[in-house]
């Protein structure tokens, strides 16, 4: 049998081997999505992708003799560890065959980089932050993911555990039924719909849609929102609005803005709620590639998409508890039967938003998949 080996990518064969090495491993799954090659090639190439700026990054390719049989990144990000004032490096983009050395070949190679970079834990998976793909499938494998979660066999997780790894946290994604909302919302808890009345009548706080045709301050806004209004939660580090508009920019073609809705008070932005049409229900037929004739079909299966995933719903600290987030969510709840869609995914949620939890479960939406993150002490 040929030896195995685990080698830094070093060229531009390399990387393409590294990129197409998932459809060997979820060939002949219905549920994954694949994702177009020619965006996983921007977001590794550090000519193209400001985040290798900010971080030491190494992508691993396990090979036994010449045939890929397992990828990894793994990167130290220097403004995470500055944000969380903790010596943590990650790992993503983690794919291997049903072959336990070469998963142990992989994450040794890993923390032996770290090591030598003085980094304390190593944590992931996470395709480079922790709002793109985190964690692998724990529960949910039933169909596929929406946008950004994780999609992942069973077997990843039993990998990561007997090599040593333990729960860092777990993640939630939820959904629920436009018939569960109701045609006119009229399935809504009624002290949902009370609180954001009354917000409406004594904050002063009005909620208008995103302004698609000032891109570039919105994008700037919104960024800035996503980061204040989140510093709640452990373990979050800010993204940076290089980023942050990588990822705005991937998905301007889809936005719907009655999915998208700001709250302002005396003009001045306060609150955020943030959700999307589900573009993996596009890309699930694309195997990959919009060129040469997928881009034909691009339109006409965006126009069928019938799932929206709801991504954020964020109010500044000095804001909270007026009941404006109701009056945020109810708008977009308002888009979302406006706009057709069939059923709403809520995802990702940690365990540790618990207010975010509460609400989806007093909601009656269904916790239909469960990621979970690892760490290992190094």
């Amino acid at each position: 049998m040929s030896q195995l080996t685990v080698r830094p990518v070093t060229d531009r064969w390399d990387l393409r081997a590294f990129v197409r090495f998932p459809w060997r491993v979820y060939r002949g799954d219905p549920n994954w999505v694949p994702p177009l090659i020619a965006e996983q090639l921007r977001t590794l190439d550090p000519a193209r992708n400001p985040f290798f700026q900010r971080a030491d990054v190494a992508l691993l390719l396990a090979r036994r003799g010449r045939e890929v049989v397992g990828t990894m990144a793994v990167f130290l990000d220097h403004k995470a560890v500055e944000g969380l004032d903790e010596p943590v490096g990650g790992f993503g983009f983690f794919e291997v065959i049903e072959e336990y050395p070469v998963a142990a070949r992989l994450l040794d190679a890993a923390a032996a980089w770290l090591r030598e970079r003085d980094a304390r834990w190593m944590r992931g998976p996470m395709n480079f932050n922790s709002a793109d793909h985190p964690g692998v499938l724990i529960g949910g494998a039933d169909c596929p993911p929406a946008m950004l979660e994780s999609h992942t066999p069973p077997y990843y997780a039993d990998f990561l555990e007997r090599y040593g790894m333990e729960k860092h946290q777990d993640l939630y994604a939820y959904r629920a039924s436009r018939h569960q909302i109701g045609e006119n919302m009229e399935n809504l808890p009624p002290e949902l719909v009370r609180v954001a009345e009354a917000a409406e009548r004594l904050s002063d706080a009005t909620v208008r849609q995103v302004r698609l045709e000032e891109w570039d301050r919105e994008v700037a806004l919104i960024h800035r929102l996503f980061n204040a209004t989140m510093t709640h939660l452990p373990y979050r580090v800010p993204m940076s609005e290089e980023a942050f508009r990588r990822i705005a920019a991937r998905l301007r073609p889809f936005i719907d803005p009655n999915l998208v809705v700001i709250a302002e008070v005396a003009g001045e932005p306060v609150g955020l709620c943030l959700a999307l049409p589900d573009i993996n229900r596009v890309l699930i037929h694309l195997n990959g590639r919009l060129f040469p004739f997928n881009w034909l079909r691009l339109r006409r299966l965006t126009r069928r998409v019938d799932v929206a995933t709801f991504k954020m719903l964020g109010v500044l600290p000095s804001y909270r508890m007026r009941g404006i987030d109701a009056l945020l969510y109810m708008e977009v709840l308002r888009g979302f039967i406006a706009g057709g869609y069939a059923w709403l995914d809520g995802s990702v949620t940690s365990e540790y938003n618990l207010m975010v939890n509460l609400v989806a479960q007093r909601l009656g939406a269904e916790r239909y998949k469960h990621f979970r993150m690892y760490q290992l002490t190094l």
